[in-house]
């Protein structure tokens, strides 16, 4: 089987089911309960005893009974610092006599929610994943009102900016459902976004972060994904740095860009009035065709050559209807719309159009953008400052193995700091900048 979790950033977001009321408060009542007691368990707080009378299906009760459950808390405390105090429950309604009730925690270093899932009265799933719920965030909460939705993002500034103005980052994130921390619940806990906000505050560098459309609390503006585009990420980004441009606290406002969030704050730089440098964190430097086949050459032969056929088709704006199960991620249906769209911009060509300063940082043991993407964006920018710097990944992060299964800790370790190089050379090329 092929493994796509090293595509992560090349899928766009898609929204998880929004909480809303029952009608039947006393089966919810029920369910409620349930669900607690079951985590409870779970954790050690109660013994196996407790599960008696409550409804579960056979593949539920082998694994409470077994190792998959018994790991929960170490889970729990390598990716949130513990369970911290519980917050709220809510509901969610699912097609069918499908329900899920979802209990949130404080944790220690993130905040998180535990999601178990009834079918009719019976308990057939259990997950957790983070809270990104907009009032959870670190800084201030921050929104942009478009007509598909509300976009939330969360404002963090050093003590500087109460008395003069300082310097504004703009983070833009990689793609698929990658939130405003750089997360991607459950497959990548790594806050990596607001390590660099943290960062960024105690060198006296604001910065600007959010839930792109689809994602977290701004699910609502992306709900139908067969109706998003590139270019709906673009204006995003374009509208952040109107807003951001009115203060006056800010003496210059930098966009800086991870991954696929490259290739998007380049080109908001260029057609935006606002921005006065930009900064290319981990972005390829060749569309997204070539940077998608070279990495399934790697995996399968078969699947690349399929995926050749299909985006000859989405180039020329046509839609393919028979898609193998194995590429469903990247190319379904539903998603085309949006991979046409993306399909139009070359990073090489959206680079050259910038006059404002720009830095291109790239990490030698990225397994998802090579070193030869940073030296085709400084060819297409000769001006470009470009910052390689030794053993650090695609998220931010210091790693000397390019092994993929090795890579894969990194993933899932939220606490893991930044490259000790990143943020002073990030701080470097802000500082250096014209006034």
């Amino acid at each position: 089987m092929v493994k796509f979790l090293f595509l992560l950033f090349l899928i766009p977001a898609f929204a998880f089911p929004n909480a809303q009321e029952s009608r039947d408060a006393s089966v919810l009542s029920e369910l409620e309960a349930n669900a607690m007691t079951f985590f409870q368990v779970v954790i050690g707080e109660k013994d196996a005893e407790s599960l008696s009378g409550i409804e579960m299906s056979d593949a539920m009760q082998t694994w409470v009974q077994g190792s998959g459950a018994k790991r929960i808390p170490k889970d729990l405390e390598r990716m949130f610092g513990g369970i911290g105090s519980w917050r709220k429950n809510e509901h969610i309604e699912h097609s069918g006599n499908l329900r899920s009730v979802e209990l949130f925690y404080s944790g220690i270093t993130q905040a998180f929610k535990i999601r178990v899932t009834f079918a009719g009265k019976q308990i057939s799933g259990f997950h957790y994943l983070p809270w990104t719920d907009e009032q959870n965030q670190y800084g201030t909460p921050i929104r942009l009102e478009t007509p598909a939705g509300t976009i939330y993002g969360s404002l963090v500034e050093p003590e500087q900016a109460q008395t003069e103005a300082v310097p504004m980052i703009l983070i833009v994130a990689g793609s698929g459902p990658t939130d405003r921390n750089g997360n991607q619940s459950p497959a990548l806990v790594c806050n990596t976004y607001v390590m660099l906000a943290q960062a960024l505050q105690q060198h006296g560098v604001a910065s600007m972060r959010y839930d792109k459309r689809g994602v977290g609390a701004s699910a609502k503006a992306g709900a139908d994904e067969s109706q998003l585009h590139f270019e709906d990420y673009i204006d995003d980004v374009c509208l952040w740095l109107d807003i951001l441009s009115r203060e006056k606290r800010y003496s210059k406002i930098i966009v800086a860009g991870h991954s696929e969030g490259s290739l998007i704050g380049m080109t908001a730089c260029a057609r935006s009035g606002y921005a006065s440098g930009f900064i290319s964190l981990c972005g390829a430097g060749r569309s997204i065709d070539e940077v998608i086949l070279e990495q399934l050459k790697r995996q399968s032969r078969s699947l690349h050559d399929s995926m050749v056929s299909i985006l000859n088709e989405l180039k020329q704006g046509k839609t393919v209807e028979n898609v193998p199960p194995e590429l469903t991620a990247l190319v379904r249906p539903s998603l085309q719309p949006y991979m046409i769209s993306w399909l139009k911009y070359d990073p090489r060509d959206e680079i050259k159009k910038l006059t404002i300063p720009a830095m291109i940082v790239q990490g030698t043991t990225d397994i998802q953008i090579s070193l030869a993407d940073a030296d085709f964006l400084a060819e297409a920018n000769p001006k470009a400052q470009k910052m390689i710097i030794k053993n650090m990944d695609h998220l931010l992060k210091t790693n000397s193995t390019t092994l993929r299964l090795l890579q894969l800790m990194n993933y899932t370790h939220p606490n893991i700091p930044l490259h000790e190089e990143l943020v002073p050379g990030i701080i470097h090329f802000i500082f250096g900048m014209a006034p």
